[in-house]
């Protein structure tokens, strides 16, 4: 496979995976933008507000185009990076931060976020069960992922030290 057909399938996943991972983040806010979702207190379910108007039919479609315009983006900027290891943990990081932000969107979307803050000291509301538990499941794996893709990002970045054989060419060059 040459070289450039890498790159571009390189880039193209991470593409893939952002888009992905942005999707739990922009249909929320949008949502939020339009007026859709209200929540009066934390911990209490969404309330459904009509919206007078056709953003409601357009919303869907305002949402993945934006999704398709991440992953376009996101491909095109790590297709600019030369090194094949950069351009690998450049796309761990973007999608470990999406996933990141996805996980905290779902954590305030459902109101496990707000009972986390806003917790009263005194006595016991009932909700410590349900929200350890999808805590547990959800959270939980959003959260390993996340510093899985940041760190193996990170470490990806860093320069390596030259190799032995690099060295001793250097050396033999300079005598």
């Amino acid at each position: 496979m040459t070289p450039n057909t890498r790159r571009w399938i390189i880039s193209g996943v991470f593409g893939l995976f952002m888009g992905w991972a942005i999707g739990g983040v922009i249909f929320p806010a949008l949502s939020a933008l339009v007026g859709m979702m209200v929540r009066p207190a934390p911990g209490m379910r969404d309330a459904a507000i009509t919206w007078p108007g056709p953003a409601v039919d357009v919303l869907p479609f305002l949402a993945i185009g934006l999704q398709a315009t991440v992953v376009i983006v996101v491909t095109l900027l790590l297709a600019r990076v030369a090194d094949e290891r950069r351009r690998m943990g450049w796309g761990c990081l973007a999608v470990g931060s999406a996933i990141l932000m996805n996980g905290i969107v779902l954590l305030a979307i459902t109101g496990v976020l707000g009972w986390l803050f806003d917790r009263n000291p005194g006595g016991a509301g009932g909700g410590e069960a349900s929200a350890g538990f999808f805590l547990l499941l959800l959270a939980l794996p959003y959260a390993l992922l996340c510093l899985a893709l940041l760190v193996g990002g990170a470490v990806m970045l860093r320069r390596r030290p030259p190799s032995s054989t690099q060295t001793g060419m250097r050396q033999s060059v300079q005598q």
